[in-house]
């Protein structure tokens, strides 16, 4: 799924998402990556976990 327009992840390897100043957001994967998620995508990466 794309959360940034530099950036697409899988899902299932999201390990925690923290929310960050501004409505951005900063994806913590289960292999220690981090990967930023902007505004624009927040809304459907929440639908997409489940959590919204």
């Amino acid at each position: 799924m794309r959360v940034h327009r530099s950036h697409a992840v899988n899902l299932g390897r999201i390990k925690e998402i923290e929310p960050l100043d501004g409505g951005d957001a900063r994806l913590h994967m289960h292999d220690g990556t981090t990967v930023p998620c902007s505004r624009r995508y927040r809304d459907a990466l929440r639908t997409g976990v489940g959590a919204g």
